[in-house]
């Protein structure tokens, strides 16, 4: 997140923390959600405007008198972007009186939390890892997460590139986290299920300073198979925007998709007059998203705290929205009660679109995606789209060769 936009996001959480309690306390009588969240490190772009988005539902459900009438407080810890940080914010909210925890939007950052919170028995909602092993398959079964899997995300960037009539693609995986290589894989796998041809694939880091010779090898596959007409770039920011700048300056004009980290157009900045990039992600922040709930929620969010970068905030609305409703379905606080009521969720309808979980899948496998496009360095909505049949879950990923897609 771009420094300007980071201050006023402080600013924004200052200022609900002020009006909905303490950060750090809360007062007895209140249900209390406890933030083991980045507020500093490179996940705090993540984990920030979801923050703002959750401050906001507690602000508008305490004005119409809480959860079982109870006023909703909070305490935030710091994770730090530090898995092993990670562990002590949820330890340090759950003895702050936590009575459920909101985590990372990252199963690798959110994950030590969770199991925090698992251990206590206590419900732990991603705001949005896109990894079913934020669930039932890797936490346990009072961890949630208020996404789709990385690898639907790819196969909607497929099914979307496929409808523009595109053949040909090539995947550039940043092999730095689980996100990136399940977004990469549910592309691939769908493409191929298509009938799209992929020309190449090749990996490199985060921290690289470089991809000059990823851009060779590029080159030398599209001299071989012809141009693709397509790239999948499956990584996060800063480094995506480091190897999208080298990508167009090498001459290479394939329209790019990306999964929901790259959300938004604020990184653009790093490429000047960038067009024809897609990200698949929650919504449109543009006032142009087909529902009209969406086009209100980020008029009010314009108003009380200036533009957003993201979609993002949606989920952190949605998280406190669903732990609402099933409290109050419940007609308790106990986490056995929250999480029967969370599993009986058939397309519920919040903020962020219908959400379904079930005992055994504690993540949304056919939740429709929005797809966003920046076209001369301005964002837009390009499409809505959902999969009937999503690539089937995958937890643990094979490293990621050419070979697997020949």
């Amino acid at each position: 997140m771009h420094k300007l936009t980071r201050m006023v996001a402080a600013t924004a959480v200052a200022a609900l923390v002020s009006t909905a309690g303490p950060q750090t306390s809360a007062q007895a009588e209140d249900v209390i959600i406890g933030f083991a969240i980045a507020q500093s490190g490179w996940m705090d772009a993540y984990d920030g405007p979801p923050l703002i988005g959750a401050m906001m539902a507690i602000e508008d459900y305490n004005a119409e008198g809480g959860i079982l009438g109870n006023n909703i407080g909070f305490v935030v810890s710091d994770t730090k972007t530090d898995t092993v940080q990670g562990a002590k914010a949820g330890t340090e909210v759950v003895a702050k009186g936590a009575n459920f925890m909101v985590v990372s939007c990252d199963y690798d950052m959110g994950a030590p939390a969770a199991t925090v919170a698992h251990s206590n028995n206590m419900v732990a909602i991603s705001f949005c890892a896109s990894d079913a092993k934020m669930g039932v398959q890797g936490i346990g079964p009072y961890a949630f997460t208020m996404n789709t899997p990385g690898q639907v995300e790819g196969a909607i960037a497929a099914k979307y590139s496929w409808d523009r009539g595109w053949r040909k693609a090539y995947a550039l995986l940043d092999a730095s986290i689980e996100y990136n290589k399940s977004v990469c894989h549910g592309f691939l796998e769908y493409w191929k299920k298509l009938g799209g041809e992929v020309v190449g694939v090749d990996t490199f880091m985060q921290e690289d300073p470089s991809i000059a010779s990823q851009i060779t090898r590029y080159k030398q596959a599209a001299a071989e198979k012809g141009e693709p007409e397509v790239m999948a770039l499956c990584s996060y920011v800063p480094g995506a925007v480091s190897a999208i700048r080298q990508v167009r300056g090498a001459g290479i004009d394939a329209a790019i998709v990306s999964g929901d980290a790259m959300d938004g157009h604020y990184w653009a900045e790093g490429v000047p007059g960038l067009s024809d990039h897609y990200a698949v992600t929650f919504g449109s922040i543009y006032g142009d998203d087909p529902r009209p709930e969406v086009n209100e929620f980020f008029a009010r969010y314009r108003e009380a705290h200036g533009e957003p970068d993201t979609s993002f905030p949606l989920n952190g609305y949605s998280v406190i929205q669903a732990l609402k409703v099933a409290a109050e379905r419940a007609g308790s606080l106990d986490n056995d009660a929250v999480l029967a009521e969370l599993n009986k969720f058939d397309k519920e309808p919040l903020l962020w679109g219908g959400t379904t979980f079930v005992p055994d899948m504690h993540i949304d496998m056919f939740h429709p995606m929005t797809v966003i496009q920046i076209q001369d360095g301005k964002g837009s909505f390009a499409a809505n789209i959902g999969l009937e049949d999503p690539p089937a879950l995958q937890l643990i990923f094979e490293e990621f060769t050419a070979d697997l897609y020949d």
